[in-house]
């Protein structure tokens, strides 16, 4: 069922604290969370919970060298970590407003999938048949009907865009899953969203079953 909360859903939250989301889903997970103080409040939660459960925790029997291996340990050089060098952004990335984690991310070149509409993919090891990309819509534009073929999250980079179910803004995060028909309305500026989905959309008209090779989406 579409979530109109515009906040990240609680199981999608959980799986992020505990490491179970793939590559793409991360990163929209992690832009969403800077953009979110709402969710960010959450995550802390579980953060708190994880905490309190620790002291449940019966305690076990260390090794006789577990005190010696410890002191090893802090007394050994450290190792001087490889600096992580950003991806230089893409030309036609440059000049909009990001938050850090889609800047810090590698795209690969975008394409056109129709007049006044360009993706660009998530530089990332292929998970199925899972996409992640970015999707930019030319303000006043609607496009054409389709459901979900699995779990499907958008979040709204700048600009917004309408369905028959509520309006989304810059931070907003709408999931649609299979069953979810819409169509979403461009408003008047140039819209561009985050997306991460577990399948390829399928669209329900003639125009859109024609655009999806371009699309590849």
């Amino acid at each position: 069922m579409t979530s109109i909360s515009h906040h990240l859903d609680e199981v999608i939250l959980l799986d992020y604290h505990r490491g179970r989301l793939n590559a793409g889903q991360t990163l929209l997970v992690e832009t969403h969370l800077e953009m979110c103080p709402h969710c960010r409040m959450s995550l802390r939660l579980f953060d708190a919970i994880g905490a309190s459960m620790l002291d449940e925790v019966l305690p076990v029997d260390m090794s006789d060298d577990a005190l010696e291996l410890a002191l090893a340990r802090i007394e050994r050089p450290e190792e001087a970590p490889e600096p992580r060098v950003a991806p230089e952004l893409p030309a036609y990335l440059k000049g909009i407003e990001l938050p850090e984690s889609v800047r810090a991310a590698a795209f690969k070149p975008r394409y056109w999938g129709a007049p006044g509409v360009w993706m660009a993919h998530l530089d990332a090891p292929k998970d199925g048949r899972g996409l992640t990309y970015l999707m930019y819509v030319k303000g006043g534009m609607q496009m054409p009907v389709h459901d979900h073929q699995g779990l499907e999250m958008t979040l709204v980079l700048s600009g917004c865009f309408s369905d028959d179910r509520g309006a989304y803004h810059p931070g907003d995060c709408v999931s649609c899953d299979e069953g979810d028909h819409h169509s979403p309305l461009i408003a008047s500026d140039d819209c561009l969203c985050l997306i991460a989905a577990n399948a390829p959309i399928a669209p329900k008209t003639l125009l859109g079953k024609l655009l999806q090779p371009f699309a590849r989406i």
